[in-house]
């Protein structure tokens, strides 16, 4: 098999940006950074016909469960990778744990009032320093229907028949201080994975942002994973 391509999902609020210290410790793999245009540089187009490693952090990994069974390159993926990341975010009858429809509701009503603090109290809470955390630039060029439409996702959308059906190599990290992505969440989802909660490898500190704030962790990680189809 040729060096598979790496395909890298970025999580709500956030932009393919948060991929480039990954990938500059990884070497400068083959790789595709889909961006949902939350700051205006929407990207989504999977152009290389190589084998793919499909790597999602938070809701860019229920991206990757939605799409890997219906995409033309769903079949190309040879391994997935969770970071922060869950089959089912939202609440329901049997996922109990989920976040309640309330919140969506309230994060997507604010987002015509004030975006800036929606965006501000979300990276808080997961994990990053207070205070305004959105640069001018991004601030000029946010998205409130592109931020709206993910919210709307994390409320409808369930990936959970898809990764128990999933049978090639799998990698999950998780944060046992994730605030947003709690464990009970993330346990929840990969119940029905071959392993069960064993999938999962757990970290401690970052919370659900530390793809930013400790980058060289999880290009560890991922290294070695992404090696192993080397």
């Amino acid at each position: 098999m040729s060096q598979p391509t790496l395909l890298l999902v970025h999580g709500w609020g956030l932009a393919a940006s948060v991929w480039r210290p990954i990938i500059q410790q990884l070497g400068n793999p083959p790789h595709i950074s889909l961006d949902f245009g939350f700051y205006g540089r929407k990207t989504l187009d999977i152009p290389d016909d190589r084998p793919l490693v499909a790597v999602g952090h938070s809701l860019g990994f229920l991206w990757l469960l939605q799409h890997i069974s219906t995409a033309m390159w769903g079949d190309r993926v040879e391994g997935l990778v969770s970071i922060n990341g869950f089959a089912r975010f939202s609440k329901a009858e049997d996922f109990p744990h989920g976040v309640d429809h309330c919140l969506l509701r309230g994060m997507k009503n604010g987002l015509q009032r004030d975006p800036v603090k929606v965006l501000n109290d979300f990276r808080e809470l997961g994990g990053g320093p207070g205070g305004d955390l959105i640069g001018a630039d991004a601030k000029q060029r946010l998205d409130t229907m592109a931020l709206a439409y993910g919210l709307g996702w994390l409320k409808e959308w369930d990936g959970r028949d898809v990764l128990a059906g999933w049978q090639k190599p799998f990698l999950a990290l998780a944060n046992s201080d994730d605030n947003i992505v709690t464990p009970a969440i993330t346990t929840d989802s990969f119940a029905g994975l071959a392993g069960g909660q064993n999938s999962i490898e757990w970290l401690e500190g970052g919370g659900h942002l530390g793809l930013l704030s400790r980058p060289r962790v999880y290009g560890d990680l991922l290294q070695r994973f992404y090696g192993s189809f080397l």
